[in-house]
């Protein structure tokens, strides 16, 4: 194991492999929220953003092994993971929710009139509370560019993991693949212990210091009522 951060009492981040690391530590009472790596062999086309001196490639996009190996060692616990509906299916997927990015940015069939503005989240295990809502989460993505504020190439807006966060059962969340910390501000900002492990020390040192300065902040909730959606999403 190698780097181990004790931000506060409730909060803990683990430099290494999780591969190793989730195993060899205590995780009762913890749900998982997550956006692992799954077979993209992703790559930025915009290399000379100062966001990539961090990393230029995410680890383990080989395939889904990494991912599903994760997965399957976080055991019986309620597991939300971030995926791509082109690749394999985690071991006990029981639905899938779409997070719709509204008027994002983004690229794909570039021959199609349509951007692919949405992913999709695995919900895995049971136990999950809260209002039975629709599996369709509104909310726009952090600035696309590092100059903007963007800090990881598949960074997630705090205010969605929080949303996620919300339908956990009471306890703890971790976050194997922390990158560079969005889950555990929402965490934070929830009032839940939080367990983030990251492989890249460059991406570690910025969910260190996101963490660090949260914690600082005076203490507040999560709000997980929905985003309305903004004039020019809501255009059909």
């Amino acid at each position: 194991m190698g780097r181990v951060e004790h931000l506060s009492d409730s909060v803990t981040l683990y430099l290494g492999d999780c591969r190793e690391i989730v195993p060899a530590i205590e995780l009762a009472g913890f749900s998982a929220v997550t956006d692992p790596p799954y077979g993209m062999a992703y790559q930025s086309g915009w290399a000379t953003d100062e966001l990539w001196k961090a990393g230029d490639t995410i680890a383990g996009d080989e395939d889904c092994s990494v991912r599903d190996e994760v997965i399957t060692a976080l055991g019986e616990r309620p597991i939300l993971a971030f995926g791509k509906h082109t690749r394999p299916v985690p071991p006990g997927t029981r639905m899938w929710l779409i997070w719709d990015k509204g008027p994002a940015l983004g690229m794909g069939d570039l021959s199609l009139p349509w951007k692919p503005s949405f992913e999709v989240v695995y919900v895995i295990g049971g136990g999950f509370v809260g209002k039975r809502d629709g599996a369709v989460i509104y909310c726009p993505p952090v600035q696309s560019m590092a100059k903007n504020g963007r800090q990881h190439p598949n960074e997630k807006p705090v205010d969605l993991m929080g949303r996620l966060i919300a339908k956990c059962p009471p306890g703890g969340i971790i976050d194997p693949f922390m990158g560079s910390g969005s889950t555990g501000v929402a965490a934070v900002r929830a009032g839940r212990p939080f367990v983030g492990i990251e492989l890249k020390e460059a991406f570690f040192d910025i969910a260190c210091r996101r963490l660090s300065d949260e914690l600082r902040r005076p203490q507040m909730f999560y709000d997980a009522r929905p985003t309305p959606p903004t004039r020019e999403a809501s255009h059909g």
